[in-house]
């Protein structure tokens, strides 16, 4: 029987002076505790806290590391992963590959997964931004109302000619140039393979040049600036480093505590009821500093914003009884509010890299890469286009009532409206399919040089879920992506990574480099390439979608003002609220989402 109760009798308070936390005030109170300290927690709380009045706290389970190298280096993107820095979840087994779990990246740090990105900015097609107001009911979130914080949260600097040589290009109505987010081309810039590789995109594909992957154009061949410092030191602009950085110490109403971890939200009427429709409100946050410290308490008397990620947002609401109940009686969590969203709806896609020796090992530059093709499914597919589009359509229903049988998504009929909307974005508005971001690795003392190109599938079809297994916080959650879920998926990962390597094949790019690394052998045929593409790919580490923004009946968790459908005064800032995945790296969409929940916020104080 399923445990749908509130206990009626009072909670007591586990209010205490954390003495231990030398940043935590004696009174333990505050207007908004922010579950959460990357890039949007940290966004958040900073505009939050400019007023003086207003009490902020952020909760954050890492520390600050903003001058390691890990963080602060943008060009050792990869050695954060699986480390003290890394919260090292994974997904559930692949069952063609031995029950393999693949690593399912997630910053634990300040900053956030921000911190440790690849601290690409792209922006993705004005096109699929324009579904949110399909999704949500509200016209604020298409491109036109999103894009202004963007450009609000951006200081864009335009690059030296020396840049410009080396295929460094912009828009300058495309950019913000006030914002605290740092986005430049690296001084360190790449020349070398970089513009024959996108030479080469364009023969193959026939892709046309894009400017600025910032415009809301994303399909063609572009060089992208990243969010980096523009000096010769070009240290990453992290979210804490960009709006946080020394200002706990100037703010007295600011105060982040770091090295703790939010396990519960308390709610102020817990008594017991069985009407569907009662609201919740929060009281605020139980936290914790590992699983065997004491249970601490701080109060938020106006709300709570969940910004956790992807993963572990959806993970706090289900350890605090808002779930489905099927997945939170298995947990031994009471349930408190049947929502059943939570954790579903999971997209995340699917990387394989190709690696070759060049001929040369002098690479113009240190980095980081920036050169990317966007090829659409039209490039991809070419005459079996049109047959794979009517196919995908003809099956879309039923895959969807497949997605609700197995409990990926809360809605069947919901789902398969976005799928659709999904699949005529991709063959009707002709938008990026794939990215093909390529790549350069210098000589170490164990290693040659190479260079390749990682790349992903944008738009996948699959849908997973992100659910509590225990009723404590410190057990990761289950995480099943569903990889390659829907057969447009493989396929479009297929194509990519074998057209991929005719890219290496294509002059001007063939005649610099030397042989293949990976695959040892190049694939003769299509399934051949199938097979190394199920066999080698990893995560991208773009999780979206677990607590969607969509209207309750599509199957959403978060209306169009990111509070969670019958919870009062809970929010939800950050990935896990965009319902569909976009063509880009996620930054500068979740500084975006950021920003404007903190207007709306202000706005609801009034």
């Amino acid at each position: 029987m399923l445990s749908l109760l509130w206990a009626c009798a009072a909670i007591p308070l586990a209010l205490a002076t954390p003495a231990r936390a030398s940043n935590m005030s004696a009174n333990n109170s505050f207007d908004y505790v922010v579950v959460g300290g990357g890039l949007t927690g940290l966004t958040v709380a900073s505009r939050l806290s400019e007023n003086p009045t207003i009490r902020v706290l952020v909760i954050e389970d890492g520390q600050d590391n903003h001058n390691d190298p890990r963080v602060s280096d943008v060009r050792t993107y990869g050695q954060a992963f699986e480390s003290d820095l890394d919260y090292n979840m994974t997904s559930t087994p692949i069952p063609w590959r031995n029950g393999t779990k693949l690593p399912m990246a997630a910053g634990k740090t300040l900053g956030g997964s921000g911190s440790i990105s690849g601290a690409s900015w792209t922006k993705g097609p004005r096109t699929q931004y324009d579904l949110l107001p399909l999704l949500t009911g509200d016209e604020s979130w298409g491109w036109d109302g999103l894009n202004q914080y963007m450009l609000g949260a951006e200081h864009f600097y335009a690059p030296s000619n020396e840049l410009k040589s080396k295929g460094a290009d912009y828009d300058g109505h495309k950019h913000g140039f006030s914002g605290p987010v740092q986005v430049s081309f690296a001084q360190g810039m790449f020349g070398s393979i970089q513009q024959p590789a996108l030479n080469a995109s364009q023969q193959v594909w026939g892709l046309e040049h894009v400017s600025d992957a910032a415009s809301g154009k994303v399909n063609g061949a572009t060089t992208i600036p990243n969010m980096v410092q523009p000096g010769e030191s070009q240290n990453r602009s992290s979210p804490y480093t960009a709006y946080i950085l020394g200002e706990p110490e100037k703010r007295g109403n600011l105060v982040i505590l770091t090295g703790h971890r939010a396990v519960e939200i308390r709610w102020r009427n817990n008594c017991t009821s069985l009407e569907s429709d009662r609201i919740l409100t929060a009281d605020g946050v139980y936290y914790q500093a590992d699983r065997h410290s004491e249970r601490l308490f701080a109060k938020a008397t106006r709300e709570v914003l969940l910004a956790a990620g992807s993963m572990q947002s959806p993970q706090l609401l289900e350890l605090s009884g808002v779930g489905d109940p099927a997945i939170l009686d298995k947990a031994g969590v009471p349930v408190r509010k049947a929502l059943m969203g939570v954790g579903k709806n999971l997209q995340e896609q699917t990387k394989n890299t190709i690696i070759y020796t060049p001929k040369s090992d002098d690479f113009e530059g240190s980095g980081p890469p920036s050169a990317i093709a966007f090829p659409n499914v039209h490039q991809l597919l070419g005459n079996k286009s049109s047959a794979v589009h009517k196919e995908t359509l003809a099956n879309l229903a039923s895959y969807a009532a497949d997605l609700e049988a197995q409990g990926l998504v809360a809605n069947a009929t919901a789902t398969h409206e976005i799928l659709r909307l999904q699949v005529a974005n991709l063959f009707d508005q002709s938008e990026a399919a794939a990215e093909i971001f390529f790549t350069l690795a210098a000589a170490t003392d164990s290693a040659p040089a190479t260079v390749g190109a990682d790349l992903w599938n944008l738009i996948v079809l699959a849908r997973g879920t992100i659910h509590i297994t225990s009723n404590n916080s410190f057990d990761l959650p289950e995480i099943e992506p569903s990889y390659f879920g829907h057969p447009l998926d493989l396929q479009l990962q297929t194509l990519a990574t074998q057209q991929a390597a005719q890219v290496y094949s294509t002059s001007p790019l063939a005649e610099m480099v030397d042989k293949n690394i990976l695959p040892a052998t190049l694939p003769v045929t299509y399934e051949a390439w199938e097979t190394f593409v199920k066999d080698t790919f990893t995560s991208v580490w773009h999780p979206i979608a677990t607590l969607s923004m969509m209207k309750e009946e599509f199957g959403g968790v978060v209306d169009n003002k990111l509070k969670v459908y019958g919870l009062s005064n809970v929010r939800v800032v950050d990935a896990s609220v965009l319902p569909v995945q976009l063509s880009a790296h996620l930054s500068s969409s979740l500084y975006g989402i950021a920003e404007k929940a903190a207007v709306m916020i202000r706005e609801d104080q009034i």
